[in-house]
């Protein structure tokens, strides 16, 4: 009875199998649905941007960085951030420059890159369904059902159009892969070696390939190997060809790099990889975070499963044609944590996505699959296609519920980068000469939006300042040295001090952006300890906890001694605890750092004005004004500096002013 209920149970099987097979022409078709829906994806968040954002833009300074590049190359044939630079370090995808480039003169730069994304999205789309549907040759759709999680994912649609790499590497990647799988050697090559022009993190990818032809020739066993690999030799002459045209693009990319920054890879990796040491203590956390985001997180577990079962059947010697699609995703997860332990946003990992897709659905097709063997009864071979099928929905519904909250955070971001840094490069190039250089650490927007050469802080584009990250003296005296004339910052991540601001975005707005002009032995860069301490005490002091708040300060005072913020915020709250002289001495001291700091100047008048001091203060208040017309507090500080004056001289004079009540 039992050798029957499982003859029945694979009979049951075959027809399923049969049942969700698709013919050459609804694969076809399957084929252009699928990245045509990944373009009108991609378009929800490139057409309302105008509207929703202010403006076009993209979400990320590095997106800016290639638009400059590609600018400069157009304009004066110069692979560099600024037409003056003879030598400057290059951005992380060269192949995106050259493309931005091209497109870039028909459509223009910025449409360019989207373009460019947009098509690199729907190229992901129709490989990740190629390349399922020789995962799974029985079952065509879960092949379309990988394809379309791709397409429900708002992070793929936001991704396609941010102006980054992202999207460009992870289309190559696909192509290799399916070159590979398709048995296409020379293509293989050619398109592995324009993804590491995309991104170093390619060559993860050709260290996973390499891996698992290795496991297919080396390890599995001869009886077991497939005999229908898509039915084309491959030619050792073609392998030859290829592999010399892998090497050679390597070849170039390494010695570009080297011409334009010392290093082997591009600078802009060695550079973030300095500028955020030791800030990856979160790294595992967010790689958690990443996978479950969506409807990824339904697959999790399955992935999970997937991996399992691959150390099965490694460990049996049998076909695992899954072993590239997993090998991508640990070796590239293990590759970060390993060398750049800092996911600032989620594009570090996003290539890996259609992989953990893919392998997530194949190992949710062996678990269902061992559970009808498991249970051999007639209905569970349908009733486990059918959980299946419920469990892929289940993520494309979860998915679609995340689109409303990532377009919105899209549309945010891009107007974020906007109001803060595209208006100081835009106020930079109208009040400017063209030939002032500009110290930032926004290189790609305020480059491309003020088109002056860049001092770049964070070392993407100044590679002579990776050696100097984290040591503010010596950074200060590149900067001194260095012809800058202009600093653009955000002042959550650099706060400039010392100086007056000649341009700030909108101060009532989180992370101020501002624009100095440069003044040597003035102007001051606080080190970013002692502009963090002062964040919190700010905020402890909005919470009137004045004694916490001055442990702080002196805490900021021992990290950075020359800031005249650090010294307003330390008398104002000495004055909150009584302290009203040492108060006054440390106002009088943020006054000798920055003699027009008018934050300084108004509680230091209000002392003047308690002291009788009166034409001292009515002198420094109306500086004040001058310094900031528009402040309310200087305003009322100064009429009540001018009764108290005036109420102070009648009483000299003997005159005593009085109220009557009832």
């Amino acid at each position: 009875m039992m050798e029957r209920a499982q003859r029945q149970g694979r009979s049951a099987a075959t027809d399923t199998m049969r049942e969700h097979q698709r013919s050459p022409r609804q694969q076809m078709i399957v084929a252009w649905v699928l990245p045509a829906c990944a373009v009108i994806a991609a378009l929800l968040y490139a057409v309302p941007l105008p509207g929703q954002a202010g403006g076009m833009g993209f979400p990320f300074d590095d997106a800016y960085i290639v638009l400059t590049f590609a600018r400069n190359l157009v304009d004066f044939g110069a692979y560099s951030a600024h037409a003056s630079d003879a030598v400057t370090s290059g951005p992380i995808a060269p192949l995106q420059v050259l493309l931005v480039s091209v497109v870039g003169l028909v459509a223009g730069g910025m449409r360019a890159s989207l373009l460019i994304g947009i098509a690199s999205f729907a190229a992901v789309v129709a490989l990740t369904f190629g390349i399922g549907i020789r995962l799974f040759r029985t079952r065509p759709w879960l092949a379309a059902m990988a394809g379309l999680l791709m397409v429900l994912s708002p992070r793929m649609a936001s991704a396609a159009v941010s102006g980054l790499p992202t999207m460009l590497l992870t289309a190559l990647l696909l192509a290799a892969a399916y070159s590979y799988i398709t048995r296409r050697s020379l293509l293989f090559f050619l398109f592995a070696g324009l993804a590491v022009w995309t991104h170093p993190a390619a060559l993860v990818f050709v260290l996973a390939a390499v891996l698992h032809l290795l496991y297919n020739h080396l390890v599995v066993n001869r009886d077991l190997r497939p005999r229908d690999m898509e039915g084309r030799a491959v030619s050792g002459r073609r392998t030859a060809i290829g592999g010399v045209l892998f090497l050679c693009l390597v070849a170039v990319y390494v010695l570009v790099n080297f011409l334009l920054s010392g290093t082997l890879f591009p600078n802009p990796v060695a550079a973030k990889m300095a500028y955020y040491d030791g800030a990856g203590a979160g790294y595992w956390k967010e790689v958690w975070l990443f996978f479950t985001r969506e409807g990824w997180g339904a697959l999790v577990l399955f992935a999970t499963v997937g991996l399992v079962f691959a150390v099965v059947d490694v460990i049996r010697r049998r076909p695992l044609p899954i072993a590239m699609s997993a090998a991508v995703v640990v070796g590239v997860v293990l590759a970060y944590g390993v060398l750049y332990p800092v996911l600032l946003d989620h594009h570090a990992l996003l290539p890996t996505l259609p992989f953990f897709t893919l392998l997530g659905v194949w190992g949710l097709d062996r678990g269902v699959a061992a559970l009808a063997r498991a249970l051999p009864l007639p209905f569970m071979p349908r009733l486990a296609t059918t959980l299946a099928m419920l469990i892929l929905v289940a993520a494309g519904v979860l998915a679609l519920i995340d689109w409303p909250g990532y377009r919105t955070a899209h549309f945010r971001s891009v107007r974020y980068v906007l109001v803060r840094d595209a208006a100081a490069g835009q106020w930079i190039a109208k009040n400017t000469p063209r030939n002032v250089r500009v110290a930032t650490h926004l290189p790609g927007s305020i480059s491309y939006y003020s088109g002056r050469a860049i001092f770049d802080i964070t070392g993407r584009l100044s590679p002579e300042l990776i050696p100097h990250m984290g040591d503010m003296v010596a950074l200060v005296e590149r900067l001194r040295g260095s012809g800058v004339h202009v600093i653009a910052a955000r002042r959550d991540q650099l706060e400039v001090v010392n100086s007056n601001a000649v341009f700030s975005s909108d101060p009532t707005q989180s992370d101020v952006m501002e624009v100095f002009f440069y003044a040597p032995g003035r102007t001051h860069l606080m080190s970013q300890s002692a502009s963090a301490l002062n964040a919190e005490a700010a905020r402890l002091m909005s919470a009137r906890k004045w004694a916490e708040a001055r442990a702080v300060l002196q805490r900021s005072f021992k990290a950075d001694p020359y800031s005249s913020r650090t010294s307003t915020l330390y008398g104002l709250t000495l004055l909150q605890l009584g302290d009203t002289a040492t108060a006054r001495t440390y106002l009088g001291q943020a006054l000798l750092l920055h003699a027009e700091y008018a934050p300084a100047m108004v509680p230091l008048a209000d002392i003047l004005v308690r002291n009788r001091e009166f034409d001292q203060a009515l002198r420094m208040l109306e500086q004040a004004l001058d310094i900031n017309p528009s402040s309310v507090q200087v305003r009322a500080s100064l009429r009540e500096a001018q009764e108290a004056k005036r109420k102070d001289s009648l009483r000299a004079a003997g005159i005593h002013t009085f109220t009557i009540t009832q």
